[in-house]
């Protein structure tokens, strides 16, 4: 039988020590070794035991640490918020908290809707004046 994990080898263990007993002296010399593997197996199973305990222990520190951090970062962006809306968003005294400034240079250049269609408008007549005078329209760049 192939053991995997300790629970399966403290099952093996405790299956040859009380199988093993009632043969025990068909085996020369097998007595040290079954005393001794008595004596380990009592002390192996609270072992395994505490090794499980601590991580059922593990697995509750974790989902509660998360659950912390979780909160800390909402808390922390809604505080940092505050903070650069009464200093300015881009003020670079927000670094000295621990909180980084708005930086705009790599956002492109928004235009109001409103300028978007004069943009359009504009581009349109030119294409048609140029259509009908039979000049080649010029491309935006």
């Amino acid at each position: 039988m192939k053991t995997s994990s300790y629970s399966d080898k403290i099952d093996a263990y405790q299956t040859t020590v009380d199988n093993l007993e009632a043969d025990l002296t068909r085996y020369p010399g097998a007595s040290e070794l079954y005393s001794e593997l008595k004596t380990l197996l009592v002390d192996l199973r609270p072992a395994h035991g505490s090794v499980e305990e601590k991580r059922g222990g593990l697995r509750v520190a974790v989902k509660s640490r998360r659950e912390l951090a979780g909160r800390c970062r909402a808390v922390h962006r809604r505080l940092a918020a505050l903070v650069a809306a009464h200093t300015g968003f881009d003020n670079p005294v927000l670094a000295t908290y621990g909180i980084s400034p708005e930086n705009n240079t790599r956002r492109g250049k928004h235009l109001p809707a409103a300028v978007k269609k004069e943009l359009a408008a504009a581009a349109a007549a030119a294409a048609a004046a140029a259509a009908s005078a039979g000049a080649k329209p010029a491309t935006a760049a």
